[in-house]
């Protein structure tokens, strides 16, 4: 076998010698030390689900039939899924159906194997759908009415579809979680330059008023620093004692501003205003972190300059150590800074990101309440702090007012629902204050989860509707996964309050601006269809009542991303409704995506399948609407090129709500269009 195996490398080359080594490495991966590899085995090393379907797989490696898979089998079967013709590739999949190798695939080897698919994808599928997608499918596929698909028939239906095949065909080494071997890119400085203009032209394109903000905000900074660092270098100070006065007077700017950011319901009347469209609002959280980090900067260099000023006066012949630090901490200015700078700490560093992730959501809200104190000390360290923070925080004392007294007003839970896909469902009576516009959202107490925690979710219930509100939370975090276990418990396990919460809003959100696009595009991932349920409900309703604003709407294009099939069932009534309504059927085109499949062997036919008995039934084999899914990801740059084409006139313009990284990439494919971009921040 060693000298097979070295014959072959010589035959080949390097690069299949380097592929050699990635499928040894993996082998020696699944089979442990006894260098074999039964069914059980490979079934986890390629993380299976459905073993009746794993055994299959493993049949057509294990050649001889011996029950244990050994090096050479494994290499011979993915040397065909990696540099085997398409064909080749294809009969793989071919006798992967042919379960009793006579060289045809009948009805019911047919529907044995797409049974198996479905259940290594986790989909399910009813008996009598089954049999009707296998029955769909070998109709199409048995051209010559033999009562049996042929390799050639098979063959036929797959190369029908270019794309699936391609994708098929080239996904082998992933299937085997392989290493993808990139090409080293020479250019990549040349890359990484065209990549940043990429970035600052899409910022220009979509974000202007958010370039315009930052861009004061630097002015501003940069002229405190400088006043203040004039002033006392015209005292003769040196260099470490100008620099910590230049970032004390911009810690000034800076205290004024953030309290700015963080006057939600002054924003939401903004963005209610002519002047909503001209201001960075969708950028308040962001503005916020900013000036967040800027502000602990400027804190350090202020801390350092004056602590690099107090060691160069050290002399132990006059001025001890001892002696200048304890004069400084028993003085106001001293004392006042010390706390200031740990208040400080505290609070940015309980701020990032991983304290979060950690579950320790409840340990950010408490530190971030000393805010009050930290504020409260700035006044005593510079007393003349007041002259900057008396507007700003003013208003948001107003606003916390009226936050305390309308999160003294209960609202009452009518119905508290845990769906099978981890999100749950709360219906509450609207109270007679709470106003909104449709992808508003609000922030919600539940006492009976946490006394103290309040967290954003999007309404989904539209406002046209006076008596309900309804929310859809998913379970991601501690908060989250407690209120879904309430939900999930029988009412009379309930505490006695779980009908009682309290509601802080409504707040603008980018979604609320949709009605001022002609052509908008949603696009939501997973529970990010939220803000865009509460809208289409709210297009639906004023379509029905023949309301001006939806008029102006040439098109509505709806793009839902799952990554499993449960999570389809929050809104699958409502895209019902929407399509077999004769006041949205034309205006609105949804297009539905299952995302979370991985490249399999048979994921091909299993597409194929869905198509021809969409083809027949006229509904989706999954949701049951009349849009199909699709059983892949966006090809995002392919379908904006497609809705541009369709509206090379109008202003298109996409909103988005869901991951940063996916935002990313809508963001650059929606320049590439000239498609205006907007994401979901709260």
């Amino acid at each position: 076998m060693a000298e097979e195996r070295a014959d072959l490398k010589v035959k080949t080359g390097k690069d299949v010698a380097s592929q050699l080594r990635d499928i040894e490495t993996r082998f020696k991966a699944i089979a442990g030390d006894d260098e074999r590899i039964d069914c059980a085995e490979l079934q986890v090393g390629l993380g299976l689900n459905d073993a009746d379907y794993a055994a299959r797989i493993f049949a057509l490696v294990d050649r001889d039939g011996s029950g244990t898979v050994t090096l050479w089998e494994f290499i011979e079967f993915a040397k065909i899924l990696i540099d085997g013709s398409p064909d080749d590739k294809l009969r793989i999949v071919f006798d992967l159906h042919d379960l009793n190798g006579d060289g045809t695939v009948d009805p019911e080897e047919l529907t044995h194997i797409l049974d198996r698919s479905l259940n290594e994808h986790s989909l399910d599928v009813s008996p009598d759908k089954l049999q009707a997608l296998s029955g769909a499918l070998f109709r199409s596929v048995d051209t010559d009415g033999s009562g049996a698909i042929s390799f050639a028939e098979f063959k036929a239906s797959i190369d029908a579809h270019p794309a699936l095949r391609d994708q098929m065909v080239a996904s082998a080494s992933t299937w085997l979680k392989l290493p993808q071997r990139i090409p080293r890119d020479r250019r990549k400085g040349g890359r990484t330059i065209q990549a940043l203009a990429d970035l600052g032209e899409r910022l220009w394109d979509n974000d202007r008023p958010w370039l315009a903000l930052l861009l004061i905000y630097a002015v501003g900074n940069i002229w405190m620093f400088r006043q203040g660092a004039l002033a006392e270098l015209a005292l003769g100070s040196d260099l470490f004692t100008v620099n910590a006065q230049g970032a004390a007077e911009a810690l000034k700017l800076n205290g004024a501003v953030i309290l700015i950011s963080m006057l939600r319901h002054s924003l939401t009347f903004l963005r209610r205003t002519p002047l909503g469209p001209f201001l960075p609002l969708d950028r308040a959280i962001d503005f916020h972190k900013v000036v967040g980090h800027v502000s602990f900067i400027l804190a350090l260099v202020h801390v350092g300059g004056y602590i690099a000023t107090y060691e160069s006066m050290v002399d132990p012949d006059f001025f001890t150590r001892e002696l200048i630090y304890g004069e400084l901490f028993g003085s106001r200015i001293g004392w006042s800074g010390l706390t200031l700078v740990g208040i400080f700490v505290v609070v940015w560093i309980c701020s990032l990101g991983f304290i979060r992730k950690l579950g320790l959501f409840e340990l950010f809200y408490v530190t971030h309440r000393l805010f009050w104190l930290w504020f409260a000390f700035f006044l005593i360290h510079v007393p003349e702090f007041w002259m900057w923070v008396v507007v700003p925080g003013a208003l948001f004392l107003i606003e916390q007012a009226v936050r305390l007294l309308r999160g003294r007003q209960p609202a009452e839970l009518s119905a508290m629902d845990a769906m099978p896909s981890d999100v749950t469902r709360l219906k509450l009576a609207r109270p007679e204050w709470f106003e909104y516009q449709a992808g508003e959202y609000v922030f919600l107490k539940h006492p009976a989860v946490s006394r103290r925690e309040w967290h954003p979710f999007t309404v989904t219930s539209n406002p046209e509707d006076t008596t309900t509100l309804e929310l859809h939370v998913r379970s991601v975090g501690t908060w989250t996964r407690r209120l879904n276990a309430l939900a999930a418990s029988e009412p009379p396990h309930r505490p006695s309050n779980w009908r009682k919460v309290y509601l802080d809003g409504p707040y603008g959100s980018p979604a609320s601006d949709i009605f001022d696009s002609r052509v908008p595009v949603l696009i939501g991932a997973g529970i990010g269809v939220t803000p865009f349920a509460s809208i289409l409900r709210s297009i639906l309703h004023r379509r029905r009542s023949d309301h001006p604003e939806t008029r102006e709407l040439q098109k509505v294009y709806f793009i839902w991303m799952n990554r499993d099939q449960q999570a389809f069932e929050w809104f699958v009534e409502l895209m019902a409704e929407l399509e077999d309504d004769p006041e949205t059927r034309d205006l609105i085109d949804l297009r539905v995506y299952l995302t979370g499949l991985r490249a399999e062997l048979t994921s091909a036919s299993l597409t194929v399948a869905m198509e021809v008995y969409h083809k027949e039934v006229g509904r989706d084999l999954l949701t049951g609407l009349r849009a199909p899914t699709r059983l892949s990801r966006p090809n995002w740059r392919a379908v904006f090129s497609e809705i541009r084409a369709a509206h090379p006139e109008s202003d298109v313009d996409v909103f988005f709500c869901g991951p940063e990284g996916l935002s990313r990439v809508l963001a650059r494919e929606s320049g590439r269009v000239d498609f205006g971009y907007k994401k979901e921040n709260f």
